[in-house]
């Protein structure tokens, strides 16, 4: 009987042994499926909504793209001749290289500031943006600024004075699809955050903005006292002549 029972036990070793490979190996099978799973279909949600008002929006939730994505919230607000002429509020998914920042762009007789903030949880609401400070401090640097309408392309000689922290020159061709086409192209002084990043997209209810900014960081730096020579030397040569 002893001898049955150890006999047994043998034959059905490597069968218990089997059985536990296997169902280790299902173990890990299921949690390599499961990774996998979790991997690709789960994404941050966030809300996505546009609002003209001057107050946050609310609205639908999203599913970011996968990759380093956070909830966004961005707060522009546009001046003409001192006066503000539109607040916008704007809620997305967006990549994390347009999360905290604060800048703004002169144009001739116009103001665009503009800040964001970001939140990493589903359909967080980010706190509120601040804008940086108005200032008229004339810094040294002038740039070639111009708002073209329906056109990628803004030739102009025409300049203005750069105040305040706004140390580059920026060219910004705005492309709208959707309901509405369009492409708008500014010139003018810009802080070095609204440079950054070179491409951006932007969500606008039924609307897409595309943004492509290119930026110098000389300006154009003339002190008063080399303009009123260069004044000089051109009148002298004109005489010259």
């Amino acid at each position: 009987m002893y001898y049955n029972r150890t006999r047994a036990a043998e034959i059905n070793a490597p069968i218990i042994v089997l059985e536990a490979a296997l169902t280790m190996s299902s173990c890990l099978l299921l949690t390599c499926l499961l990774s996998a799973i979790a991997a690709t279909g789960y994404g941050l949600s966030c809300i996505d909504c546009t609002s003209l008002s001057g107050t946050v929006c609310n609205g639908s939730s999203m599913v970011c793209p996968s990759g380093d994505y956070s909830c966004l919230l961005s707060y522009t607000v546009t001046s003409i001749g001192g006066m503000e002429i539109s607040k916008l509020y704007i809620r997305q998914c967006a990549q994390n290289n347009l999360c905290s920042k604060t800048g703004s762009i002169s144009l001739p007789n116009g103001k665009i500031k503009a800040g964001t903030t970001c939140c990493t949880s589903d359909d967080c609401l980010p706190p509120k943006p601040t804008l940086p400070p108005d200032s008229s401090e004339k810094n040294g640097r002038s740039c070639k600024a111009c708002f073209a309408p329906n056109s990628k392309t803004c030739d102009t000689e025409l300049f203005t004075d750069c105040v305040g922290n706004e140390m580059m020159c920026i060219t910004q061709v705005s492309t709208t699809t959707g309901d509405v086409t369009s492409t708008t192209t500014v010139q003018g002084c810009s802080t070095k955050e609204m440079c950054q990043p070179a491409r951006q997209m932007w969500n606008l209810n039924k609307m897409k903005v595309h943004l492509e900014n290119t930026c110098l960081n000389n300006g154009v730096y003339v002190q008063p006292n080399l303009m009123l020579a260069a004044i000089a030397l051109w009148l002298f040569w004109k005489s010259s002549c």
